[in-house]
């Protein structure tokens, strides 16, 4: 305490910019995912988490884009240069977008049931919070070969720290949180298919276009 009893003006703390705050969360993700979460803030918004999963997006539809530019392979091994596929790809982007921001939230409402089912403490805010920055796993699709396989294992591997440090559940809880999710859809795609609803076939057919 200072001298007659008051005391010393603070400085105020300087809140990163949006860019920098993208920059920085993905450093601390990627690198310190444990201490990422510990830290995380739970009730500052969804602008910054949804600009980041917005990041994430361009980047990823921006290497596409560049492959098919090039002619270079797809991480799948798939041959790229397709001057349509290409238009495509841009023209289809705001599409993309606005189903990946869909996603984001239906996702993370999903999600939130799984974790206040396995008595998670944290608020949906919380939960989609946690969820935008566990996108950061996506870039892991542009390594070749097991790109996708990579991204997925890593994604739920987030999800978990999430669990455990946002929401306050063990580890086991906190790694069947997203597979409930998984395990629903998948036994909703089986009932569908099994009764006749929606045929084999054209589930491949589609799959394959």
């Amino acid at each position: 305490m200072a001298e007659g009893g008051i005391h010393p003006e603070r400085t105020p703390e300087v809140k990163p910019g949006l860019w920098e705050d993208v920059l920085s969360s993905g450093r601390d993700i990627i690198f310190r995912p444990q201490v990422f979460f510990q830290g995380m803030p739970l009730t500052e918004g969804y602008l910054r988490p949804v600009l980041f999963a917005s990041t994430v997006f361009l980047i990823v539809l921006a290497y596409n884009v560049v492959l098919v530019a090039t002619g270079l392979s797809f991480p799948n091994g798939q041959e790229g240069k397709d001057n349509v596929l290409l238009w495509g790809a841009l023209l289809k982007a705001p599409v993309l977008y606005a189903l990946w921001i869909l996603g984001l939230f239906l996702g993370s409402v999903l999600l939130h049931l799984s974790f206040k089912l396995l008595k998670g403490k944290a608020t949906f805010q919380g939960t989609f919070r946690l969820f935008a920055y566990s996108t950061v796993a996506n870039l892991l699709s542009l390594v070749p070969l097991f790109g996708q396989y990579l991204s997925t294992v890593y994604a739920l591997i987030l999800i978990m720290f999430g669990g455990r440090y946002v929401h306050g559940l063990s580890s086991p809880r906190s790694i069947a949180a997203p597979l409930l999710p998984a395990l629903l859809v998948w036994a909703v795609l089986f009932t569908l298919i099994y009764t006749g609803v929606l045929p084999l076939e054209k589930l491949k057919e589609g799959l394959r276009h």
